[in-house]
């Protein structure tokens, strides 16, 4: 006996008999969390969704390459999300950051100041980061991949990798240093 259909199952069938019902439903699951993912590599709240249309443009055109034994579906489409964003922000304007060799050195941030900070104006504060540090930042931190695979994606030696999480982490820090000193005047 086969084993049940699950109703993850019959939304792929769907999708790869080029179903709208079904791609609508897929896009309605899955462009919540997509979106925050495409939030993270954007500059704009306008340039994620363009990067997300044109992910899941691509998700449709390849479902039939998704192989559940590789891992869910929402971390393959994630997946093409972020290489969605990296392509579109290559094709538009890339360059990447000399990094810095002795980075200022600042005061560690006081702990409040952390805790005091919400996830979005963390996120905000990275947005601010350069283009290739930011890039480096959220693929190591938010999306763990090593520097070896930021360079594979990045076409770059992992030592550029770890110069610029270096630089965007010393820039973030200096980022919170200020906010904190805008909170204590």
């Amino acid at each position: 006996m086969p084993p049940p259909t699950t109703e993850l199952q019959v939304l792929l069938q769907g999708c790869l008999r080029r179903q709208p019902a079904s791609q609508k439903e897929l896009v309605r699951r899955f462009a919540g969390s997509l979106l925050a993912v495409a939030r993270r590599y954007a500059r704009s709240h306008a340039a994620a969704e363009d990067v997300l249309q044109d992910a899941f443009v691509l998700v449709f055109k390849n479902i039939d390459r998704y192989d559940a034994e590789k891992g869910s579906l929402h971390t393959w489409m994630r997946r093409i999300v972020i290489n969605t964003a990296l392509a579109q922000h290559r094709r538009f304007r890339y360059s990447f950051e000399k990094a810095v060799e002795n980075p200022p050195d600042s005061a560690d941030p006081d702990p409040d100041v952390l805790s005091k900070l919400s996830f979005d104006e963390l996120l905000r504060l990275v947005e601010a980061l350069p283009g290739g540090a930011r890039e480096v930042f959220n693929l190591a931190v938010f999306d763990d991949f090593s520097h070896e695979e930021i360079g594979e994606i990045l076409g770059m030696p992992a030592g550029t990798s770890r110069s610029l999480l270096s630089r965007a982490r010393k820039l973030l820090q200096q980022q919170i240093v200020k906010l904190h000193a805008h909170e204590v005047v």
